[in-house]
């Protein structure tokens, strides 16, 4: 397929993620006004992480590279009958797997939540744990949702595969908007709102089901690990379930250690890592998951040439976007906090400390986008060992990294900035483990050409970085005290007008597509 093609698949998805990170974002408002960085708040925080570890381990992550490569090579050769037998097989399998975990999940609940909260004392642990074994049910009910997602994206269907979470934050944004007020306290809101989560789960796989029966037709599931693809993708199942059990792994650790911080330092990190994650899905993911049908496509037809093409332009399209999205989180990074979370039980104190978080976060975020772009490429060329090598380094980096700078802050707000800065610097060491093996196998990846692109990305940010900050200092005489919703957007919007303007004038494709305007001399590849 074409640049343009791809470039379109693309915006596609990030259209379907972005409308349900809009909706994300609405709800952790909402979930901020009641919750604040509260005890409660942590405690939540902590039992949604246990049961979406093991929904990322086996949901979307793993079904996108193990499933869809094979699934969309069957595509390819137009091999209905075969492909509708993998695709019945896997979804049995996933079927009995989920259903079994979750009945452990629900029965370990206690020992879970021991394991992951260990600085917490009992009534935390036990609030937890009531949480937890409400929302582990939802964890068979996002792979399902994973199941559908890989289905639609090998047939090169992305919006709604994406868009349909946003009804998972639509559940939970209407109990708080209709019942928050009526809780009784802090703990009772919790528990109403884990069941509200619990039935947005039900709603997002509920709405992607039309669609996917629509692509292959009446469909009964089966555990025939004798059709065609099956044993050959469980097999790559392993590495890739290892390799992001290692990420979830780290998630842990990075919960653990801020259990033992001053409390709110869970739900910080909660906050920042939802707004980093945003550049993260719209932009990584997006390029990331239209790319990997057709990465899978011309590697299975041998044509490194055009993977390679096909990776540069990827590559330099999510630059296009990460940088200046690491620029704003660390430089403006306060209004973006406060435009979303500061309201009700969300003070100034709070806006600050989240800021730090997101901008430790945030010195990552090239990498954080790099990486799901070559991991992609790895599993389109079946190579599932490698990711899990440079994982498991990297994640052990950042364990390390987290407690040796967490440890000096541990009676300090902002010690969760400290694990988030360590798991960036994590993250580099992933991307460069990532940059070598593709180097050795395929070439050169990184061209004179784009090196030339990224320098002009960098200093378009600068640009705007400073006509923003010329107006953040000219706000701040007259406005001191004004709440960033009122004097964040204006400057937001000066620094990606700014940014867009300045990128088009050097020469990018990209940013002449948001302008509208004719290209002038273009980066390689965006």
């Amino acid at each position: 397929m074409s640049e343009t093609s791809d470039s379109r698949s693309a915006v596609t998805v990030g259209a379907g993620i972005l409308l349900s990170r809009i909706l994300g974002l609405l709800r952790i408002t909402f979930f901020a006004h009641y919750f604040g960085t509260s005890s409660t708040a942590d405690a939540f925080n902590a039992a949604g992480k246990i049961p979406n570890a093991i929904r990322n381990l086996l949901g979307e992550g793993t079904l996108s590279a193990a499933f869809v490569p094979a699934y969309s090579r069957m595509l390819a050769r137009a091999d209905r009958k075969a492909s509708r037998a993998m695709a019945s097989a896997v979804l049995g399998i996933l079927l009995v797997g989920v259903s079994l975990l979750t009945i452990l999940g629900i029965v370990f609940a206690p020992l879970l939540t021991q394991l992951a909260a260990p600085g917490w004392d009992a009534p935390q642990r036990a609030l937890t744990t009531q949480l937890t074994r409400v929302l582990f049910p939802m964890t068979g009910l996002m792979v399902l949702s994973g199941w559908c997602l890989g289905i639609q994206n090998s047939h090169r269907r992305f919006f709604w595969s994406y868009a349909s979470a946003a009804l998972w934050s639509i559940a939970q944004i209407g109990l708080l908007w209709g019942w928050g007020a009526h809780a009784s306290d802090l703990a009772q809101l919790a528990w109403w709102l884990a069941w509200a989560t619990l039935l947005g789960a039900a709603l997002q796989v509920a709405a992607q089901l039309p669609e996917v029966l629509r692509l292959l037709g009446p469909i009964r599931p089966t555990l025939d690990r004798a059709a065609e693809g099956v044993l050959p993708m469980l097999r790559n199942v392993v590495p890739v379930v290892t390799a992001l059990g290692v990420v979830q792994i780290s998630s842990f650790i990075d919960l653990q250690i801020a259990t033992f911080l001053p409390t709110g330092a869970v739900a910080n990190l909660n906050y920042a890592n939802l707004l980093v994650l945003l550049p993260v899905s719209i932009f990584g993911v997006s390029v990331a998951a239209s790319s990997l049908p057709d990465l899978s496509r011309d590697s299975g037809a041998m044509d490194i040439d055009a993977l390679l093409e096909r990776l540069r332009g990827g590559w330099q399209r999510v630059l296009f976007y990460i940088v200046p999205s690491a620029v704003v989180c660390v430089v403006f990074g306060d209004y973006c906090v406060g435009i979303i979370y500061r309201t009700g039980a969300f003070g100034v104190s709070q806006q600050r400390e989240v800021h730090a978080v997101l901008a430790a976060f945030a010195i990552g975020l090239v990498s954080f986008g790099s990486v799901k772009l070559l991991s992609s490429v790895y599993y389109a060329l079946q190579d599932y060992r490698t990711p899990l090598r440079s994982s498991i380094v990297s994640i052990t980096v950042s364990a390390v990294a987290s407690i040796v700078l967490a440890y000096p802050l541990r009676h300090s707000a902002y010690g969760a900035a400290a694990i988030a800065l360590g798991t960036a610097l994590g993250s580099y060491v992933n991307l460069s483990l990532l940059v070598r093996g593709l180097h050795r196998r395929l070439g050169p990846l990184y061209t004179a050409t784009m090196w030339s692109g990224t320098r002009r990305i960098v200093l378009a940010s600068l640009v705007g970085t400073m006509f923003a900050l010329v107006m953040r200092v000219a706000q701040s005489s007259q406005w001191p005290n004004a709440h960033p919703r009122l004097v964040g957007p204006p400057i937001l919007i000066a620094f990606a007008v700014t940014y867009l303007i300045s990128a088009w004038w050097m020469g990018s494709r990209e940013a002449a597509r948001w302008l509208r305007r004719a290209p002038r001399t273009a980066f390689y590849g965006d």
